[in-house]
């Protein structure tokens, strides 16, 4: 009698089998083959890389910047070329040994030998994995772009600019085309140039009341798409000024009614005194920002009409460009260049808006309180802050003489006020030449008028 065998599925596996594969999988042949595997298979994710600035042109000494990361396996190697017709070239290669997490480049075009017209620009970022047999994962990003190493030229139109230190002042301007940005350079800030409907430009600049005369070298300064620079000179006259050193004790009573309005704000410094100083320096920097950024939306055109006006039957309290010096119990605690006037009328005193604009700010504003801010285009702005209350809204437009909101003791007011504030561009400038309707006419209103005002001619 045969005995039969049992039955095998085929295809299965038997004890045996699994006895080799696992000997041979603890062998160090095997070892290094599942470590080769899974090498090879373990990030199979691209890089990731970013080219900057987004242009469609570019000049041979424009910056860019070539940025990559890959958190699972480093970026191992990022290459930058050039490609125009039937040539290329590299204009950056760079290897990373370990490699790196992130990396960030900045080069040019400079070497590259191109000439003017179209070229494409692309940057490739390669990984440290071992996929595709070792050469790793790649992400690449490539653009199209223009070729302009011509420069844009630029001309003053207005005659001599005799402006005070903390003042302000108008150069109207032609460019021979467009350009990315333009302005007035003043240090190291650039006061924006605005386009006018007869196609000149129009800048209103300052003359920072912290910044000596001699320092005091406004240029003008173009910039095409391409990222060629141009600067311009224009007749000027810095006109020095004096400014008063104004005391201000700081007393344990104000600490203990101004502070509790700031009370969430920088809680590490449980010392009064402390905070203060904090308050007085950090966040009126910030405050400070909040307005520039204010005015880098600022529009074209000039909304305002004639002169401006103030607070009626005031008296100063405190002046522009006051060197403010606080004092607690015989020790200084801070100092800072005054950006305003501080005006003072009776209690709750209606504070009317200075001339035609756009609310562009109503509520709290840190050190200045209760704050108002209306835009008047080209990047002036008025500020009234240390309000009881407010009577308007942002993008409400507002008449010379509206009322905006009524004197008070918000912020760091010691009393009942209203902190008026002229910003140009984030610049703190005199308020009272803005006042004074024949300064206003003279350095002002006539120069726009015959050379930025007038539609072009047919």
């Amino acid at each position: 009698m045969r005995i039969k065998k049992p039955f095998k599925k085929r295809g299965s596996f038997g004890p045996l089998f699994f006895i080799v594969v696992g000997a041979l999988l603890l062998s160090p042949i095997g070892l290094a083959a599942f470590a080769g595997y899974h090498l090879f298979l373990k990030d199979a994710e691209k890089p990731q890389v970013a080219l900057a600035p987004e242009a469609d042109a570019a000049s041979m000494k424009r910056p860019f910047t070539i940025a990559a990361s890959d958190d699972a396996s480093g970026i191992r190697s990022v290459v930058v070329t050039v490609t125009q017709g039937q040539r290329r070239f590299d204009v950056l290669r760079r290897t990373y040994d370990p490699p790196r997490d992130h990396v960030s480049e900045r080069f040019t075009l400079e070497g590259s030998e191109l000439r003017g017209g179209a070229f494409e620009l692309q940057a490739a970022a390669f990984d440290g994995s071992y996929a595709n047999l070792g050469a790793g994962n790649t992400a690449r990003v490539s653009r199209r772009m223009l070729l302009d190493s011509v420069p844009p030229s630029v001309k003053p139109l207005t005659p001599a600019h005799y402006v005070r230190q903390g003042g302000a002042g108008l150069v109207v301007y032609e460019i021979n085309k467009d350009v990315a940005r333009s302005g007035v350079m003043v240090g190291d800030q650039l006061f924006p140039g605005y386009k006018q409907k007869n196609g000149q430009y129009a800048c209103l600049f300052a003359f920072p009341a912290a910044m000596d005369a001699e320092a005091f070298k406004p240029r003008l300064y173009v910039e095409d798409a391409a990222g060629n620079e141009k600067t311009g000179f224009f007749v000027n006259m810095a006109i020095k000024r004096r400014f008063r050193e104004e005391r201000i004790d700081v007393a344990d009573e104000f600490l203990a009614a101004r502070l509790p309005a700031f009370a969430g704000l920088f809680p590490e410094q449980r010392d009064p005194v402390e905070r203060f100083k904090k308050i007085n320096t950090d966040l009126r920097r910030q405050n400070e920002a909040a307005l520039a950024a204010l005015a880098a939306k600022s529009g074209s055109e000039p909304l305002w009409d004639g002169a401006f006006i103030y607070l009626p039957r005031s008296t100063v309290r405190s002046s522009f460009g006051a060197d403010k010096v606080y004092m607690y119990k015989g020790q200084e605690i801070g100092r800072l260049t005054h950006g305003g006037i501080d005006l003072a009328s009776t209690p709750n005193a209606p504070v009317p808006a200075a001339n035609a604009g756009k609310v562009v700010h109503a509520g709290p504003l840190g050190v200045y309180g209760r704050t108002v801010v209306i835009d008047h285009g080209m990047g002036l702005l008025t500020v009234y802050g240390n309000l009881s209350s407010t009577a308007v809204s942002v993008g409400n437009p507002v008449k010379k003489g509206d009322v905006v909101g009524a004197t008070g003791v918000t912020g760091l007011a010691g009393a009942d006020q209203v902190h008026f504030a002229v910003y140009l561009s984030g610049q703190p400038v005199i308020p009272i030449e803005w006042w004074d309707a024949h300064w206003l006419e003279d350095n002002i209103t006539t120069k726009f008028r015959r050379y930025a005002a007038d539609p072009p001619q047919s």
